[in-house]
């Protein structure tokens, strides 16, 4: 399943802390002339505060999707790459690793006995598993982007635009 990463949570958290705060000024329309955490009293320049509130912004929100990117590129890796050799072939025969696997594989169970019907399910039972498996795994990895990746993201561009808006 897509976890995400602790330096890209670190990252998620300072950039939706940023884009709080330019929703905040964007939304109030006020733009602060002190900013007593840091001692800057901008009395007269409240604008420059306003600019930097969105250049932090953009940064973090640039610096987010560029480690969510590698993030996913991280992930689907193995299937891309298992998706694009599955259809290698040998060069005498022709034949795909499936196709020489499955000769092997393929053990000579009799139909009609109890062996054979216990192959056989044993055999439906394992596609169930993988399919109920799968459809959870890509569920769960849904999820995952839509609140961990995307949702802040999409919150991020519109604290950003709006920001920018109030700003010229």
């Amino acid at each position: 399943m897509l976890e995400v990463s602790e330096g890209l949570e670190k990252t998620k958290t300072k950039m939706l802390l940023a884009s709080a705060v330019a929703l905040f000024v964007s939304l109030t329309k006020t733009l602060p002339n002190k900013v007593t955490a840091i001692g800057l009293d901008l009395e007269g320049n409240e604008s420059i505060l306003g600019w930097f509130i969105l250049t932090i912004s953009s940064y973090f929100l640039i610096r987010f999707v560029m480690l969510s990117t590698v993030e996913l590129l991280q992930y689907y890796l193995p299937d891309l790459i298992s998706t694009k050799t599955s259809k290698t072939t040998g060069d005498t025969i022709g034949l795909t690793a499936d196709e020489c696997f499955n000769n092997e594989r393929e053990d000579d169970y009799e139909i009609g006995t109890v062996s054979g019907e216990i192959h056989e399910i044993n055999k439906k039972n394992e596609v169930i598993r993988r399919t109920y498996k799968t459809l959870f795994i890509k569920f769960s990895n849904g999820i995952t982007l839509l609140f961990e990746l995307f949702g802040p993201m999409i919150f991020s561009i519109t604290s950003i635009a709006l920001l920018y808006r109030f700003l010229t």
